[in-house]
């Protein structure tokens, strides 16, 4: 009977509560400290451990453990491969809902060979401004040339790789394959520049994946933004971010909402597409109470909004 207890499960997995991780000790903005307050934001973590018969008659009778089949494209140790270990989407989608947006560096791929600054300017020379304006990104030049008098000479500005900048005045002409329109023959690349944006860091290590994207994304937001969210509040939640501010689908909430409530959180943010994982609940009567929502900056809303 004892060896039956501990066959293995294949392709199953028990998923049971983990503790809480207190988001303050996981990120820092350079810069920017949180507003000061008794509040906290959490992490709900869960424990995943290999199905066996013993484990799995367990589960049955506690209700926030699971057993549930794995998933074989996405196994523990390559979760780097599937994951975005660096936070690199979580990062943009912050400095988005905070209203931070880098700068784009303009560069010169090419030239023409009708260009009217064939040999004045070298490929890789960075564009600073065309006309007097600042260059935030590559379809501007096109825009102001256009804009500019038939005949006038254009200032331009560049900066060679070294850091040199010159300045050059050149008239614009019909280019080849611009149906005759006007241009200064530049092939032109932008990228963004992140060296001015406000450096954050994590100490990941006390959690797993990207469901902890939600509750970190609101303690960056609250640094970067001096806002305080808070309020006295114990904020908990699960849900991965798009590129577009959106939740992503998460599993084990169950198990997610037990660490929260064993962890005395006010609030439970669950993506509303999977909010059907805690069916029987009462939403509004539970504690921590349930807030479905579908992105990061809905969760800011509904947490100015409501009251402590």
């Amino acid at each position: 009977m004892g060896v039956v207890a501990w066959l293995p499960i294949p392709n199953h997995t028990i998923l049971l509560p983990g503790p809480a991780v207190n988001t303050a000790d996981q990120v820092d903005v350079e810069g920017h400290s949180r507003p000061e307050d008794r509040g906290e934001y959490l992490i709900s973590t869960v424990y995943q451990r290999p199905a066996t018969t013993w484990w799995a008659l367990r589960a049955l009778l506690q209700s926030d453990w699971s057993l549930v089949a794995s998933d074989p494209e996405r196994p523990r140790s390559q979760t780097s491969v599937y994951e975005d270990p660096e936070h690199q989407i979580l990062r943009r989608v912050v400095y988005h809902t905070c209203g931070i947006e880098p700068s784009v560096i303009v560069s010169v791929l090419d030239l023409t060979a009708d260009s009217p600054l064939k040999g004045r300017v070298e490929p890789g020379d960075r564009v600073i401004s065309v006309a007097g304006v600042p260059l935030r990104m590559v379809r501007q030049v096109r825009e102001i040339v256009q804009s500019q008098p038939h005949g006038e000479k254009i200032p331009v500005e560049f900066r060679h790789p070294d850091g040199q900048t010159y300045r050059v005045e050149t008239v614009a002409r019909p280019i080849q394959g611009l149906s005759g329109e006007r241009g200064l023959g530049l092939l032109l690349s932008g990228h963004e520049d992140d060296d001015n944006l406000p450096k954050i860091r994590f100490r990941s290590g006390s959690y797993e994946g990207n469901s902890s994207d939600l509750v970190l994304g609101l303690d960056l937001c609250e640094r970067l933004l001096n806002l305080n969210l808070r309020r006295g509040r114990r904020i908990s939640g699960s849900g991965g971010l798009d590129m577009e501010g959106s939740l992503t689908s998460v599993r084990g909430l169950r198990q997610k909402f037990s660490c929260a409530r064993q962890a005395k959180a006010d609030l439970f943010f669950v993506p509303i597409e999977d909010a059907g994982q805690l069916q029987g609940m009462d939403f509004q009567a539970s504690h921590p109470r349930i807030v479905p929502i579908r992105s990061l900056s809905e969760a800011i809303y509904w947490l100015q909004r409501a009251k402590p």
